[in-house]
């Protein structure tokens, strides 16, 4: 009876370390099957466009990382805040470039209260109302701009907001690397470290306690669809820097994947477990993962599908180890 008990908590530990470790397990293996698949791997160039492929996906996921921790499953808004802060930056750029930032990020931070007061004050199911976001705004840009891309007047200096996603520190690392890597460590310092990450964790594993200790839980939900629609916004402005334009389709398929690289991380989508760092990983294995197959000479089409059945697979992993471990402490 004992030997049984050992292996079952053996098994319920290494079911703990796949879900906090797991992303990163996957990147140490793509990384030896990338040293195989082509001697070129491993070049500086190679791994820094990697790192550049994926920055503003990592960016995103920050921010939504927040609302699947707490609790509140997935954002599904982050490609029609990407679309709406594309057009702003562009529109405003003719008042400076401070401005058109700021303006941009302002639009997001408002559409994620939005998002946050009614999903937490009301209770609305959050796949349905961000869904329903993403179609107003991504419908309205249509019906104002048409399904083409509007470009930085030409009597305007954009050399400025050009450089938003080209400059490279030390003439080496993109900013928006920098970016994603600080903002998660920023997170996962504030998620682990602080009151702010206690009460999110409280609100993601237990609402109702959440409430009965006195948390101001709707203040709560609404502070990460904030940080998730700014994270979103930021996306938005370095997809316009570097298309050097604006159009209703920049957002499509970041939500996905963003989810894709939070559930590689660990972080359950029922909320109050896993790290804000491991997105990080989950972010570097979709990266790696499409390299690779780039290097294979795979198209685009079948690295989705590819991508997908990753997910699948994840999602069915992260489920079992869920079940264990509530089997553990039931």
């Amino acid at each position: 009876m004992a030997g049984w008990q050992t292996m079952s908590e053996n098994r319920i530990n290494r079911s703990e370390f796949v879900g906090k470790y797991g992303a990163y397990i996957i990147v140490v293996i793509l990384l030896v099957v990338g040293a195989f698949v082509s001697d070129k791997f491993f070049s500086a160039m190679n791994i820094m466009n990697i790192l550049e492929s994926v920055a503003f996906l990592g960016i995103l996921a920050a921010g939504m990382s927040l609302v699947t921790y707490a609790g509140q499953s997935v954002d599904l808004s982050g490609p029609s805040v990407i679309a709406v802060a594309g057009f702003v930056s562009i529109m405003t750029l003719g008042a400076g470039l401070v401005v058109s930032i700021i303006a941009a990020l302002a639009v997001g931070a408002a559409i994620g209260l939005l998002n946050g007061f009614v999903i937490g004050k009301f209770r609305t199911n959050t796949v349905v109302w961000t869904l329903a976001v993403t179609f107003v705004a991504t419908g309205l840009i249509r019906v104002i701009f048409g399904s083409t891309n509007i470009y930085p007047n030409t009597q305007y200096d954009v050399s400025g907001f050009e450089a938003i996603s080209r400059t490279k520190l030390f003439g080496i690392v993109p900013v928006s690397v920098v970016i994603m890597v600080s903002l998660l460590i920023v997170l996962h310092i504030i998620v682990s470290r602080s009151k702010y990450g206690a009460k999110l964790k409280m609100v993601g594993s237990a609402e109702s306690a959440a409430r009965f200790t006195g948390i101001n839980v709707t203040r709560v939900i609404c502070s990460t669809f904030i940080i998730s629609s700014v994270c979103a916004a930021l996306t938005g402005v370095f997809i316009a820097s570097l298309s050097k334009s604006a159009a209703y389709s920049y957002g499509t398929g970041y939500d996905f994947k963003a989810i894709t690289a939070i559930v590689l991380s660990g972080v359950l989508l029922d909320g109050g477990k896993g790290s804000i760092l491991g997105v990080l990983g989950g972010v570097l294995t979709i990266g790696l993962l499409n390299n690779i197959l780039t290097l294979l000479g795979v198209n685009s089409f079948l690295q989705d599908v590819v991508v997908g059945a990753v997910f699948i697979l994840v999602v069915w992993i992260t489920s079992f180890s869920a079940k264990k471990m509530e089997e553990k402490y039931a």
